[in-house]
């Protein structure tokens, strides 16, 4: 199984997301060729959501849009761990965006 395999979401989990979450009726049905192009929409939008967060991580601004000070800066670089705040940050202009 090659990595680009590894990371997509299973069909089958979409799909199931779809039934579960979408649709209003149980009868409501979607095509595989449909079910593949979702999952790549999807993959797409959560690596450029990580790639966003993590500019935000390094590059940290307060509420003005100016640059933190150099302890707080370096005290989020100590940890590599994307944070919800940093989703928070960038998730309006993504959604927008997609």
């Amino acid at each position: 199984m090659t990595s680009e395999e590894e990371t997509k979401i299973p069909i089958t989990t979409l799909s199931r997301l779809f039934q579960t979450a979408v649709f209003e009726h149980d009868d409501t049905r979607i095509t595989q060729q449909t079910l593949e192009l979702s999952s790549e929409y999807l993959k797409m939008f959560i690596r450029e959501a990580i790639l966003r967060a993590n500019e935000v991580r390094e590059n940290p601004k307060d509420i003005k849009g100016k640059e933190t000070d150099g302890a707080a800066l370096q005290n989020q670089l100590i940890s590599d761990v994307l944070d919800t705040q940093h989703l928070e940050e960038i998730a309006g202009l993504l959604v927008l965006d997609f």
